[in-house]
Protein backbone atom coordinates (compact mmCIF):
# COMPACT_ATOMS: atom_id res chain seq x y z
CA UNK A 1 0.00 0.00 0.00
CA UNK A 2 1.22 3.12 -1.01
CA UNK A 3 0.81 6.69 0.99
CA UNK A 4 0.10 9.31 -1.63
CA UNK A 5 -0.96 12.56 -1.40
CA UNK A 6 -2.85 13.86 -4.87
CA UNK A 7 -2.34 17.74 -6.10
CA UNK A 8 -4.54 19.00 -8.61
CA UNK A 9 -6.96 21.27 -9.51
CA UNK A 10 -8.22 21.28 -13.13
CA UNK A 11 -11.55 19.25 -13.66
CA UNK A 12 -9.99 16.42 -15.68
CA UNK A 13 -7.24 16.16 -12.91
CA UNK A 14 -10.27 15.53 -10.15
CA UNK A 15 -11.74 13.04 -12.76
CA UNK A 16 -8.47 10.90 -12.86
CA UNK A 17 -8.04 11.05 -9.37
CA UNK A 18 -12.00 9.71 -8.93
CA UNK A 19 -10.80 6.79 -11.13
CA UNK A 20 -7.44 5.97 -9.40
CA UNK A 21 -8.63 6.28 -6.11
CA UNK A 22 -9.88 2.75 -5.37
CA UNK A 23 -7.19 1.19 -6.51
CA UNK A 24 -6.09 -1.75 -3.97
CA UNK A 25 -2.66 -0.45 -3.85
CA UNK A 26 -2.95 3.48 -3.43
CA UNK A 27 -4.00 5.08 -0.21
CA UNK A 28 -4.88 8.94 -0.66
CA UNK A 29 -3.63 10.62 2.47
CA UNK A 30 -4.90 14.32 1.22
CA UNK A 31 -5.97 16.08 -1.88
CA UNK A 32 -4.42 19.05 -2.09
CA UNK A 33 -6.19 21.47 -5.09
CA UNK A 34 -4.33 24.96 -5.29
CA UNK A 35 -0.34 25.96 -4.17
CA UNK A 36 -1.65 28.21 -1.58
CA UNK A 37 -3.51 24.84 0.07
CA UNK A 38 -0.13 23.00 -0.81
CA UNK A 39 2.41 25.19 0.77
CA UNK A 40 0.08 25.57 3.73
CA UNK A 41 -0.26 21.58 4.06
CA UNK A 42 2.79 20.28 3.23
CA UNK A 43 5.22 20.78 5.99
CA UNK A 44 2.73 18.87 8.14
CA UNK A 45 3.43 15.35 6.63
CA UNK A 46 6.19 13.44 7.41
CA UNK A 47 8.26 13.02 4.24
CA UNK A 48 8.79 9.27 5.71
CA UNK A 49 5.27 8.00 5.64
CA UNK A 50 4.44 9.58 2.73
CA UNK A 51 5.59 7.09 -0.58
CA UNK A 52 4.98 9.87 -3.16
CA UNK A 53 2.92 13.05 -3.80
CA UNK A 54 1.30 13.02 -7.39
CA UNK A 55 0.87 16.05 -9.72
CA UNK A 56 -1.77 15.88 -11.95
CA UNK A 57 -2.49 19.17 -14.38
CA UNK A 58 -0.24 21.44 -11.84
CA UNK A 59 0.14 25.08 -12.85
CA UNK A 60 3.11 26.18 -10.37
CA UNK A 61 6.92 24.58 -10.20
CA UNK A 62 7.57 22.54 -6.64
CA UNK A 63 9.71 24.37 -4.28
CA UNK A 64 13.67 22.63 -4.27
CA UNK A 65 12.94 22.29 -0.56
CA UNK A 66 10.21 19.81 -1.27
CA UNK A 67 11.83 17.62 -4.06
CA UNK A 68 14.23 17.21 -1.43
CA UNK A 69 11.81 15.53 0.95
CA UNK A 70 9.30 14.27 -0.56
CA UNK A 71 8.99 12.06 -4.25
CA UNK A 72 7.53 14.38 -6.38
CA UNK A 73 5.69 12.35 -9.61
CA UNK A 74 3.69 14.43 -12.60
CA UNK A 75 1.99 13.47 -15.64
CA UNK A 76 3.52 16.06 -19.11
CA UNK A 77 0.96 15.02 -22.18
CA UNK A 78 3.90 14.38 -24.40
CA UNK A 79 6.25 12.04 -26.30
CA UNK A 80 9.10 13.20 -23.69
CA UNK A 81 11.73 14.75 -24.00
CA UNK A 82 9.48 16.26 -26.70
CA UNK A 83 7.35 19.14 -26.54
CA UNK A 84 8.69 19.93 -22.53
CA UNK A 85 7.08 23.26 -21.34
CA UNK A 86 4.30 24.90 -21.21
CA UNK A 87 0.98 24.57 -23.85
CA UNK A 88 2.13 20.63 -24.84
CA UNK A 89 -1.07 19.99 -25.84
CA UNK A 90 -1.71 22.96 -28.09
CA UNK A 91 1.26 22.76 -29.73
CA UNK A 92 1.73 19.33 -30.95
CA UNK A 93 -1.87 19.46 -32.17
CA UNK A 94 -0.52 22.90 -34.02
CA UNK A 95 2.10 20.75 -35.42
CA UNK A 96 0.12 18.03 -36.18
CA UNK A 97 0.80 15.28 -33.95
CA UNK A 98 -2.54 13.15 -33.54
CA UNK A 99 -0.55 10.23 -31.62
CA UNK A 100 1.20 11.09 -28.66
CA UNK A 101 2.24 9.54 -25.02
CA UNK A 102 1.32 10.61 -21.71
CA UNK A 103 4.56 10.38 -19.59
CA UNK A 104 4.54 9.86 -15.74
CA UNK A 105 7.99 11.24 -14.42
CA UNK A 106 9.98 12.56 -11.77
CA UNK A 107 9.43 16.46 -11.10
CA UNK A 108 12.49 18.45 -10.35
CA UNK A 109 12.68 22.20 -9.59
CA UNK A 110 15.73 23.01 -11.81
CA UNK A 111 14.42 21.94 -14.77
CA UNK A 112 10.95 22.08 -16.27
CA UNK A 113 9.58 18.55 -17.37
CA UNK A 114 13.18 16.97 -17.38
CA UNK A 115 13.00 14.51 -14.81
CA UNK A 116 13.21 10.99 -15.11
CA UNK A 117 10.87 8.57 -16.86
CA UNK A 118 8.86 5.69 -15.15
CA UNK A 119 6.04 4.74 -17.62
CA UNK A 120 4.32 6.31 -20.39
CA UNK A 121 1.04 5.29 -22.05
CA UNK A 122 -0.45 6.23 -25.97
CA UNK A 123 -2.51 9.53 -26.11
CA UNK A 124 -5.07 9.99 -29.52
CA UNK A 125 -4.75 13.90 -29.69
CA UNK A 126 -7.42 13.89 -32.25
CA UNK A 127 -11.23 15.10 -31.81
CA UNK A 128 -12.97 18.42 -32.84
CA UNK A 129 -12.69 20.27 -29.94
CA UNK A 130 -10.45 19.97 -26.62
CA UNK A 131 -13.57 18.49 -24.60
CA UNK A 132 -12.92 15.50 -26.88
CA UNK A 133 -8.90 15.64 -25.88
CA UNK A 134 -9.57 16.01 -22.37
CA UNK A 135 -11.62 13.00 -22.25
CA UNK A 136 -8.81 10.86 -24.22
CA UNK A 137 -6.15 12.60 -21.82
CA UNK A 138 -8.16 11.06 -18.76
CA UNK A 139 -8.35 7.76 -20.10
CA UNK A 140 -4.91 7.50 -20.79
CA UNK A 141 -3.52 8.95 -17.88
CA UNK A 142 -5.76 6.69 -15.69
CA UNK A 143 -4.08 3.59 -17.25
CA UNK A 144 -0.84 5.34 -17.02
CA UNK A 145 -0.89 5.86 -12.95
CA UNK A 146 -2.94 2.32 -12.63
CA UNK A 147 -0.07 0.53 -14.34
CA UNK A 148 2.23 2.58 -11.98
CA UNK A 149 0.65 1.60 -9.18
CA UNK A 150 0.77 -2.07 -10.18
CA UNK A 151 4.06 -2.35 -9.87
CA UNK A 152 5.64 0.37 -7.79
CA UNK A 153 7.94 0.54 -6.00
CA UNK A 154 9.18 -2.78 -8.02
CA UNK A 155 9.79 -0.33 -11.06
CA UNK A 156 12.88 2.04 -12.10
CA UNK A 157 12.53 5.44 -13.41
CA UNK A 158 15.00 6.02 -16.77
CA UNK A 159 16.82 9.24 -17.36
CA UNK A 160 15.48 11.66 -20.26
CA UNK A 161 17.84 12.70 -23.85
CA UNK A 162 16.97 15.78 -23.40
CA UNK A 163 19.05 16.98 -26.40
CA UNK A 164 17.43 14.56 -28.44
CA UNK A 165 13.86 16.75 -27.12
CA UNK A 166 12.21 20.05 -27.41
CA UNK A 167 11.07 22.70 -25.24
CA UNK A 168 8.32 25.29 -25.77
CA UNK A 169 6.88 28.15 -23.83
CA UNK A 170 3.38 28.49 -22.67
CA UNK A 171 1.17 30.15 -25.26
CA UNK A 172 -0.40 33.35 -24.97
CA UNK A 173 -3.48 34.78 -25.84
CA UNK A 174 -2.34 36.87 -28.63
CA UNK A 175 -1.14 33.87 -30.53
CA UNK A 176 -4.61 32.67 -30.74
CA UNK A 177 -5.02 35.27 -33.53
CA UNK A 178 -5.63 34.16 -37.03
CA UNK A 179 -4.44 36.48 -40.26
CA UNK A 180 -5.08 36.91 -43.79
CA UNK A 181 -1.50 35.23 -44.27
CA UNK A 182 -2.62 32.51 -42.03
CA UNK A 183 -5.70 31.95 -44.54
CA UNK A 184 -3.93 32.43 -47.56
CA UNK A 185 -0.86 30.37 -46.63
CA UNK A 186 -2.31 27.31 -44.34
CA UNK A 187 -4.12 24.34 -45.34
CA UNK A 188 -7.57 24.03 -44.25
CA UNK A 189 -6.38 20.99 -41.98
CA UNK A 190 -3.70 23.39 -40.00
CA UNK A 191 -6.34 25.52 -39.76
CA UNK A 192 -8.90 23.15 -38.54
CA UNK A 193 -5.99 21.94 -35.83
CA UNK A 194 -5.60 25.80 -34.72
CA UNK A 195 -8.90 26.42 -34.02
CA UNK A 196 -9.63 22.71 -32.31
CA UNK A 197 -7.11 23.32 -30.11
CA UNK A 198 -7.86 26.53 -28.67
CA UNK A 199 -11.12 25.82 -27.96
CA UNK A 200 -12.65 26.12 -24.40
CA UNK A 201 -11.01 26.33 -21.35
CA UNK A 202 -8.22 28.26 -23.32
CA UNK A 203 -8.68 31.26 -25.34
CA UNK A 204 -10.30 30.60 -28.30
CA UNK A 205 -9.04 31.38 -32.28
CA UNK A 206 -10.42 34.51 -33.58
CA UNK A 207 -9.88 36.91 -36.54
CA UNK A 208 -9.80 41.08 -35.90
CA UNK A 209 -10.83 43.43 -38.08
CA UNK A 210 -9.34 47.01 -38.30
CA UNK A 211 -11.36 48.44 -35.85
CA UNK A 212 -10.53 45.73 -33.22
CA UNK A 213 -13.46 44.09 -33.38
CA UNK A 214 -13.22 40.00 -33.01
CA UNK A 215 -15.12 36.63 -34.38
CA UNK A 216 -14.88 34.05 -32.04
CA UNK A 217 -14.40 30.19 -33.10
CA UNK A 218 -16.01 28.18 -30.27
CA UNK A 219 -16.43 25.14 -32.40
CA UNK A 220 -15.12 23.35 -35.52
CA UNK A 221 -15.65 20.39 -37.71
CA UNK A 222 -13.33 18.91 -40.78
CA UNK A 223 -15.38 16.89 -43.42
CA UNK A 224 -12.53 15.59 -45.77
CA UNK A 225 -13.90 15.16 -49.47
CA UNK A 226 -15.25 12.19 -50.11
CA UNK A 227 -13.76 9.44 -52.39
CA UNK A 228 -17.52 8.74 -54.17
Amino acid sequence: MNNVILCGYREWAIQIFEKISAHPNLKVIATIKSNNEFKEQIRNFDPQKIDFILFIGWSWIIENEFTQKFICLGIHPSDLPKFRGGSPLQHQIIQGVTKTKVSLMTLSSSKIDAGDIWLQEDLDLTGDSMNDVFRNLINSSTKLIISFLNVYPEINAYEQSLSSGSYFKRRKEEESKITKEDFANKSLIELYNFIRCLTDPYPNAYIEDQQGNRLIFKGISYIPKSDK
